[in-house]
């Protein structure tokens, strides 16, 4: 759990100074503002967050994606489930499509199968990585709430 917590609406009071707002004069001048209101707190922010940014439905009332599922059910197992190939697919279920189309095209399709990388999984870097597979870690990463993010770290892993 982090210890630190991060300043949403309720900030340090200020007063005016070289490299400082004054907190009066911000709340002079947004007085409508329900943070200086007391609309809204740290409770409710991270209750507004846990509840509905982070539930598993999402609705935004048909702008982009109507409603859809945020709890990585269909969550893929890479080698079984990613087709490999040629006419632009990935070239390994976990690298793109490695080859070009041909002189003279820009069509994906005309895209021959790519070679795979010689030693795919050891990308520089730390923890597990592409060891992870989606299937397996999505029920870790649906169950994150606010507060329960450590940098560097997804809930339940180590």
């Amino acid at each position: 759990m982090p210890s630190h917590k991060q300043t949403t609406v309720e900030p340090v009071t200020t007063e005016r100074s070289l490299g400082s707002s004054s907190t009066a004069d911000l709340q002079s001048a947004y007085p409508t503002s329900p943070i200086h209101a007391g609309e809204l707190t740290n409770d409710i922010i991270t209750e507004l967050g846990d509840s509905e940014l982070l539930s598993e439905t999402v609705n935004d009332g048909g702008h982009t994606f109507g409603e859809f599922n945020r709890d990585y059910a269909d969550a893929p197992t890479i080698a079984d489930d990613v087709t490999t190939g040629a006419g632009g697919l990935p070239s390994t279920p976990w690298t793109p499509g490695l080859a070009s189309p041909g002189e003279g095209s820009m069509n994906a399709s005309d895209m021959p199968e790519g070679p795979t990388p010689s030693d795919p999984g050891t990308e520089f870097g730390s923890g597990v990585g592409s060891a992870n597979e989606p299937s397996t870690t999505s029920a870790q990463h649906a169950s994150h709430t606010i507060g329960s993010l450590m940098s560097g770290k997804a809930p339940g892993t180590n």
